[in-house]
């Protein structure tokens, strides 16, 4: 194509409408991702704040379910830990001061001691000899104590003891090889149902029962004489089931050793 004017023939340059196109494409591409990339860097920040903030309030929650004081509170703590040390100092101080001098008192010479009056024992109502008066007693009155505590009681209609109820019959057989002057009478009784003549068998089966058990286990029955008392002698006149149990027994009441061998002990 020739322009007027000129010799020289010059060639149309022309721009084709595509390219331009491919140019606003790819500016809008590097706007979008620069777009992309700021908005996922506010959101990066956005969740890294919070993150920080949810941590801290968590921290917060444990020292406050630990109670943990804060700092205001152990300020406070210790200012009133140096009150109180100063009240305490002072008020131990104030006392110290006011508190005048002891007078020293004059010695005055104790009171003579009284003389220490002996009670006259009780005399045993066992009549042992004046030669075992000071060896004796301890072992009677230990033997007599036991003795008024202890009772073998028997089932109905039976002369085998209850098992229980032999423990301080043992006892009582080991207690009365120290005391030479005394014997133990082994007391059968009865309760108030059947004969004459069956309670008075009956209690004396029991007593002799006690006396066999004890040898049986190889207590020494020297000292222990038995005796049957059937029905005479109740410790419960109710006539109920459980009053007759009672009268069901054997008891160990204490006799010289010189006493004969059909000895009744009065009181009994």
């Amino acid at each position: 194509m020739n322009t007027p004017g000129s010799s020289t023939p010059r060639e149309a340059v022309f721009v084709p409408q595509k390219q331009q196109g491919i140019s606003k494409w790819i500016l809008a591409a590097g706007a979008a991702v620069f777009l992309a990339m700021f908005t996922g860097l506010v959101i990066t920040t956005t969740l890294l704040i919070s993150q920080q903030n949810r941590a801290g309030l968590v921290t917060a929650e444990t020292a406050t379910a630990l109670e943990e004081p804060s700092l205001p509170d152990l300020t406070n703590a210790v200012a009133r830990q140096e009150m109180s040390l100063l009240q305490t100092e002072t008020a131990e101080a104030v006392p110290a001061i006011a508190t005048p001098a002891p007078t020293p008192e004059i010695e005055q010479e104790a009171p003579a001691p009284k003389p220490i009056e002996v009670a006259a024992t009780t005399p045993s109502t066992l009549r042992l000899g004046a030669t075992h008066r000071y060896r004796v007693p301890s072992c009677i009155d230990y033997l007599d104590t036991l003795v008024k505590i202890t009772t073998v009681n028997f089932p109905l209609g039976s002369d085998i003891p209850v098992a229980a109820d032999m423990i301080r019959a043992r006892n009582i057989a080991t207690a009365v090889k120290t005391c030479d002057e005394v014997k133990v009478i082994v007391e059968g009784h009865s309760d108030r149902r059947g004969s004459a003549q069956l309670n008075m068998d009956l209690s004396w089966f029991r007593a002799q029962s006690v006396i066999d058990q004890l040898q049986r286990e190889g207590y020494d029955i020297s000292s222990l004489q038995p005796r049957g008392f059937g029905a005479t002698r109740p410790v419960n006149f109710a006539g109920t089931i459980s009053g007759e149990a009672e009268n069901r027994r054997v008891q160990f009441p204490l006799a010289p050793r010189s006493a004969p061998a059909t000895v009744r002990l009065s009181g009994n």
